[in-house]
């Protein structure tokens, strides 16, 4: 078996369970390992999720039978639909923001929680004028700062892959503030 038909055998499967059309074959990938194959399995509607990862671990269970070892992922697309920002405990002096999200027809929330050090860092450059242009006031700021994180994370595929239902939670630590800034992710809306 090569990667190839790997993913015809897969695709097939998911077709014959009426999945087709919640496919996204661009950013699907089977792979060739010396000791077996990998398959990401990317779904556009997170409601179909349970039903795809039946059928592939069917798949996964047969080529097992035969010898063939197979590692394989099923993901959904997803895409931030809004963040709604909270204030911490005062003791705390950091920030929280939920944020929601939608794969086709499923909604779901994430936490994110932002440290005191970053939340400091984000009112500072805001303050020296930097970062004005994302919005009037740091707490905008750091509410689109916290958009890009979440869209970020969620554009990992792969080993990679954030599952934001298993783990509902992030947290935006100093890199990651870093790195959205200076890489210019952060745009105004």
């Amino acid at each position: 078996m090569t990667s190839l038909e790997l993913g015809n055998l897969i695709r097939e499967r998911l077709s014959a369970a009426g999945l087709a059309q919640y496919l996204d074959e661009a950013k699907e990938q089977y792979l060739e390992f010396p000791d077996g194959f990998f398959a990401e399995v990317v779904l556009k509607d997170a409601s179909k999720l349970s039903e795809a990862q039946r059928v592939v671990k069917s798949v996964e269970e047969e080529l097992r039978r035969q010898g063939v070892e197979l590692d394989a992922i099923v993901r959904t697309n997803w895409e931030v639909v809004d963040v709604d920002g909270s204030i911490m405990h005062p003791a705390q002096n950091g920030r929280q923001f939920d944020v929601t999200i939608q794969s086709g027809t499923a909604k779901s929330k994430v936490s994110v929680k932002v440290p005191p050090m970053v939340w400091a860092t984000v009112k500072g450059a805001f303050n020296q004028g930097a970062l004005r242009e994302l919005g009037d006031d740091p707490e905008a700021v750091l509410q689109q700062i916290v958009r890009e994180f979440v869209k970020l994370q969620l554009s990992y595929g792969g080993e990679s892959y954030w599952d934001p239902i298993l783990h509902p939670e992030l947290v935006l630590d100093e890199h990651a503030l870093h790195y959205l800034t200076m890489q210019n992710h952060v745009k105004a809306n």
